[in-house]
Order: structure tokens, then sequence, then C-alpha cells
């Protein structure tokens, strides 16, 4: 597996994941609450590693910004998930998360960029990371 990349085994796509995910009341919002993760964490799965979503409202943006929302995410994601997979494998783990905008709307943020959105991700990641 590339380090760098984000394939489809590293996502959450089922139902049953994202129920899994929203059931658990674990959740962190970054310091600037502009990003929420929800995540949950497996130890009776096989499937070791860390699967993410990124989850956008209809009621914070038209599709386009949206979608833009949604890569900006998993860009961030992909570019600094290096440490928290080699965590979750040493130690055995299935970690499931959800990421999603929490005081960001199109309303209010018209142009959205990766520096925007990066800091928060790598936050959440790193409190994640510690709670693991």
């Amino acid at each position: 597996m590339k380090s760098f990349s984000l394939n489809r085994k590293e996502r959450v796509k089922k139902k049953n994941d994202f129920e899994k995910v929203y059931s658990s009341t674990k959740f962190f919002l970054s310091s600037n609450s502009l990003i929420k993760s929800v995540y949950t964490i497996d130890t009776a799965s096989n499937d070791y590693g860390v699967k993410i979503a990124a989850a956008v409202s209809k009621k914070v943006g038209n599709a386009v910004w949206r979608n833009r929302i949604k890569r900006l995410i998993k860009e961030s994601y992909r570019l600094n998930k290096s440490e928290l997979v080699k965590k979750t494998l040493e130690k055995k783990l299935s970690l499931l998360i959800v990421f999603s905008p929490n005081r960001l709307s199109e309303a209010s943020n018209k142009k959205v960029y990766l520096k925007d959105i990066l800091p928060s991700v790598i936050e959440l990641i790193n409190k994640i990371k510690q709670q693991i």
C-alpha cells in the first residue's frame, strides 16, 4: 500500500459502518470549530487500519461547494495519515472516522482552500491518535 494514497479500502462506504460510527458518542471539534470528527474504535474486527469518510449536509451549500469541502478534507487526511495508520496497525485496531464541517457553510465561506481546512484536520487526527 502506498503511504500517500487513499484507496477504496480506506474509505467508509457501508451503511453499517456509518451507523456504527454515528451510534458512538466519541467526537472531537477542532479548536476553531470548523470541522468535527466522529469516530469509533473496533477491536473485534479483523480488518485493521483506518477508514474515513467526509460527510457534508445539504444545508450548508450547493453540490459544487459540498464536493469541494469533501475533497479538501480527504486530501488533508491523506497527507497526514501515516502516524495514525501505524499506531492502529501496531495495536491491531480498526478505526472508523467521519469528518464533517461544523461551522463551515457556503454563506459564510464562499471560497475555501486547503490551507483553511488542513490545520483543523491535523488537529483532529492528533486528538484521535492520543485517544487510541
